[in-house]
């Protein structure tokens, strides 16, 4: 997904569209795009969170999310948490 999409719809080439328009093959490679960009983001926010970088960046309090400490959160229409602890 790309800037400027909504949550459930992907931009290929000029047209944005959702998710339920793609065939089999298109969502698959959609999919498979976005774990791969997932995948290097964690790659790399791992990395600046090691040694001296991640020192200074926890010092100034800027936490960046790796997958070990990935935390969601949420509520539902009754304001509960869809999360439990």
């Amino acid at each position: 997904m790309k800037t400027g999409t909504g949550v459930n719809t992907v931009r290929i080439g000029d047209e944005v569209k959702h998710i339920t328009e793609l065939d089999d093959t298109t969502l698959s490679y959609e999919w498979s795009k976005l774990k791969t960009e997932n995948a290097d983001l964690y790659g790399y926010n791992r990395k600046v969170n090691q040694g001296w970088r991640g020192f200074i960046l926890r010092m100034i309090g800027v936490h960046l999310p790796d997958k070990e400490r990935v935390m969601l959160g949420g509520i539902n229409a009754r304001k509960d948490s869809v999360y439990p602890d």
